[in-house]
This record gives structure tokens, C-alpha cells and sequence, in this order.
């Protein structure tokens, strides 16, 4: 996994959709605790145009979910829900917060250290699934 600078550097630029994709794929590994480098997976419904794409970098940056390795999925959705499955539990998450507003606010990493430094409950809506 990538620190959150390398996250930027990776992705070209800092912002809040990559830091809130960052720290979903932290989170997923944190809860789901996977094994080897395919067991974890995302799949990725959300809007298939930036900003939002952003948030797929954030997940790759991350965690071991890679479009390459075929761990990563995106399709088109209207809202932004990320499922990450490992060992037959599951969590997904969804934003707790508006990301275009804290995009709109203009200084794009001011809002990506926002994001990073924000509390979990803030930032999240979460179901674990079990078995």
C-alpha cells in the first residue's frame, strides 16, 4: 500500500476524492484483514466520470484492489458505494458526507488533509456482512 502522499503522486493531484477512496481501502483492509495479495476485492458503483473516478485511485493507492489484477470492478452508479469482499465477509461503504461540497470549496489540498484527518463516523457509512 502507498502512503498518502505517494496516493497523490500516483494519482497526479491532491484532492478529496482520493483521500476518501484512500481511507475506505484502509478501513476494508483494517476490517476484513486479508490474506494474500488477491484476497481482497472491490466492487465499485459510482458516477464513471471525474470527480469521482478519483476515488478508484484512492482505492488502488490503498489497498491490494487493482484494476490490473482483476480485484478491482467499477461500474456506473448513481451514488458512490464501495463492497469490499475478503473471506467471506464483506463491508460496504458509502460517504457519510457531501464530497462535491468540500471539492467546491476551492482549495483542493486543503480538502484532501481534510479528509485524511477527519473522524471515521464522519467520513463513513458502513455494513459488515458476515459469513
Amino acid at each position: 500500500m502507498l502512503d498518502p502522499e505517494e496516493a497523490a503522486r500516483f494519482h497526479g493531484h491532491k484532492g478529496p476524492f482520493l483521500a476518501w477512496g484512500y481511507r475506505a481501502a484502509r478501513l476494508a483492509e483494517e476490517l476484513l484483514k486479508p490474506r494474500g495479495l488477491k484476497d481482497l476485492v472491490c466492487e465499485a458503483r459510482l458516477p464513471l466520470r471525474t470527480p469521482y473516478t478519483c476515488i478508484l485511485d484512492g482505492v488502488q493507492a490503498g489497498s491490494r484492489c487493482t484494476l490490473g489484477k482483476c480485484n478491482l470492478r467499477a461500474e456506473e452508479g448513481d451514488e458512490v458505494v464501495l463492497v469490499f469482499c475478503s473471506g467471506g465477509r464483506a463491508v460496504e461503504i458509502r460517504p457519510a458526507l457531501d464530497l462535491r461540497a468540500l471539492a467546491s470549496e476551492g482549495d483542493m489540498e486543503k480538502a484532501f488533509y481534510r479528509v485524511l484527518s477527519m473522524p471515521q463516523d464522519d467520513l463513513f457509512k458502513l455494513i459488515v456482512r458476515e459469513g
